[in-house]
């Protein structure tokens, strides 16, 4: 059910329209009868879409607007203006303010429970379109964070990307990115009603990121409805979903990889990792049309040969990504290595990631 916020000084108006979308069956509905009671409503609970009225005391709904745009809680909703006033000038107004459309009194019921839907639909067919990229490895020290970092730089250049870590005890990226965690998706889960945009914090290079909380335990893990909740949000905002995954395989995780476009398996060289990985293929079967394998190497020294890990692993691997002592002398400056030496060995490995992502 959506919700609609409906912001109108006149009283008869307010009923009608209020009674009309409860009517559908579909639609929760907010009546407020001035600006700043509205803007309060939204500010608190965001809604899906506002029908604000123009002419009204105190403050225009032009103003209204103009606020609700500059919020990060209500940036992004749909909003039409609502008002007698029916002339070009006043359209280009109101689409100057930051509206999405623009209706004159009294308006035909049935082409405002369109342009309702067009706008509810709007923000469905840009979530169809987002990318969701779990990389994972149930075996630590094989460098994920560094992957998920550098992926998503570079995927931020090509279109808006979010980085979510989804660490269960103390996230990584937060370290990576030289960036203190004060927002996380832990106060979502401390109230369902704050707007996961509010809590994505943006890296100088531009890259938006959702952090893990600071202290372990504290907020608890998302269960399957809440990290629901936080994509189906995230996604309105980004092409691109970049996560770094927990060691897991709980119903939570299980929820990330159902929804993913592609699954990166990431392994490293060692006898323990192409076990743990060859037993993680096994786990996703359900999902082993999506995955690519990516070997890392996060140490120095000699390889076995490609061909060996493939024929280890029974799979082809997408990606083989040499070792980079780039990667170590930008770590402590908070940098994705993508954004400052871009021809090293792990970004030019992570570009090709990124072609075949965007070949698919």
């Amino acid at each position: 059910m959506s919700r609609v916020l409906i912001i109108d000084d006149n009283y008869d108006m307010l009923s009608m329209l209020t009674m009309i979308l409860e009517r559908q069956g579909k639609h929760e509905v907010i009546a407020c009868s001035n600006g700043q009671e509205g803007l309060d409503a939204a500010f608190k609970a965001p809604p899906d879409v506002a029908l604000v009225d123009v002419m009204m005391p105190g403050m225009s709904g032009y103003d209204v607007v103009k606020r609700l745009r500059a919020d990060p809680r209500t940036e992004r909703i749909g909003v039409i203006i609502l008002t007698a006033r029916g002339q070009a000038v006043d359209r280009e107004a109101a689409l100057a303010a930051g509206a999405d459309d623009h209706m004159t009194k009294p308006a035909n019921v049935e082409e405002l429970l369109k342009r309702i839907d067009a706008l509810l639909n709007r923000d469905k067919v840009k979530a169809a379109n987002v990318m969701t990229l779990p990389v994972l490895s149930v075996k630590g020290g094989v460098g994920v964070t560094t992957l998920v970092i550098n992926l998503a730089n570079v995927l931020q250049q090509i279109a808006p990307t979010v980085l979510l870590d989804l660490a269960p005890t103390i996230g990584q990226c937060a370290f990576g990115l030289g960036m203190r965690p004060e927002k996380h998706w832990g106060h979502y889960l401390e109230n369902r009603n704050t707007p996961v945009a509010s809590l994505v914090q943006k890296h100088p290079t531009g890259l938006q990121a959702l952090f893990a909380p600071p202290l372990p335990g504290q907020y608890g893990w998302p269960n399957v409805d809440a990290v629901t909740a936080i994509f189906t949000q995230l996604a309105a905002a980004a092409r691109f979903i970049v996560v770094d995954m927990p060691p897991l395989l709980d119903p939570t995780a299980q929820a990330v990889l159902s929804q993913a476009q592609r699954i990166l398996l990431v392994s490293g060289d060692d006898a323990l990792a192409i076990q743990v990985t060859r037993a993680t293929l096994q786990a996703l079967q359900e999902w082993k049309e999506r995955l690519l394998v990516i070997r890392n190497a996060v140490a120095p020294g000699p390889r076995p040969p490609a061909e060996a890990i493939q024929k280890a692993l029974r799979v082809p691997l997408a990606a083989d990504i040499a070792y980079d002592p780039a990667q170590v002398a930008v770590a402590a400056k908070g940098l994705p290595l993508a954004a400052v030496q871009p021809k090293t060995p792990l970004v030019l490995g992570v570009k090709r990631i990124a072609q075949l992502l965007l070949a698919r």
